[in-house]
């Protein structure tokens, strides 16, 4: 009886060994089923400001950040990285040189 319950603790113990040391392995993914395409959550929208909120500080920094090269003017390209876009490039661009300067963009939203 003696054997019995000293093999009765040892497998146990080797039991309790094996589970402490095992890994954890993950559950394999679904399969994805022939002509369906998997759920994939969709990013955040991010929505711009509405005009009501705009102030000096957000125009100001919508202008530096599309300003890469730091000129103190925006190209076509650079104008497309602006945060607030208030009107199309061509309209900003008041003295039609290709380009729109700090000033030009600021007096958009003059009253």
């Amino acid at each position: 009886m003696k054997t019995y319950a000293s093999l009765l603790a040892a497998t146990a113990g080797l039991l309790v060994a094996a589970l402490a040391g095992a890994q954890v392995v993950p559950a394999p993914a679904a399969p994805v089923m022939p002509g369906y395409l998997p759920v994939v959550p969709a990013a955040p929208v991010v929505r711009p400001l509405p005009a009501s909120q705009w102030t000096a500080l957000h125009i100001r920094q919508s202008f530096e950040l599309a300003d890469s090269d730091s000129n103190g003017q925006l190209t076509r390209a650079e104008a497309q990285q602006l945060t607030i876009l208030p009107r199309s490039f061509e309209e900003m661009d008041e003295n039609k040189d290709g380009f729109v300067a700090r000033a030009e963009y600021e007096s958009v939203f003059a009253p």
